[in-house]
């Protein structure tokens, strides 16, 4: 690909790679490329091996090719509340500040319906979507405002703005 009269280099999607390498042919020639034999491949098979990134150009293997792949193919590093979920699932409250208030807000309003009295069962049921240690999630939500808890202990409401 050109632009401007330069070539643009991208790195070659790893589905591409290993669509291409399905093939026991283009495994094989490919092998065959690596270890530094004489390829018997014809121009589209060369061409197939190019276009995925396997092969440059001239027939060569390009050493650091996996390398790039897994490194554009690796999720960035989580921010925000982002960074303390794993696999779905939160790790931990931090003890305190203001990473802790941005989490129990985020999980306040991603878990609980607004103006909508929810029980114990029920509050308890969608804290177990993010962690195994409900109390404590359900009494830090209570405990910074997030989460009213009714005085007879019958149930539970998302403060929101206009509460």
């Amino acid at each position: 690909m050109a632009f401007d009269g330069e070539a643009v280099m991208t790195t070659p999607s790893w589905q591409k790679i290993l669509s291409t390498l399905a093939g026991g042919r283009a495994r094989q020639l490919y092998a065959r490329a690596v270890l530094g034999e004489p390829l018997d491949a014809t121009p589209k098979e060369l061409q197939r091996l190019v276009d995925a990134g396997l092969l440059r150009q001239d027939a060569t293997v390009d050493e650091h090719l996996f390398k790039e792949v897994l490194a554009a193919a690796s999720p960035g590093t989580p921010r925000g509340v982002d960074r303390f979920f794993r696999e779905g699932m939160i790790d931990g409250l931090p003890r305190t500040g203001q990473d802790r208030a941005d989490i129990l807000e985020h999980l306040a309003e991603r878990l609980l319906p607004p103006d909508e009295e929810l029980s114990e069962p029920e509050i308890n049921r969608l804290l177990a979507t993010v962690t195994r240690d409900i109390p404590t999630l359900r009494r830090a939500l209570v405990d910074h405002g997030y989460v009213e808890r009714y005085p007879d202990g019958t149930g539970y409401r998302r403060v929101t703005e206009s509460s």
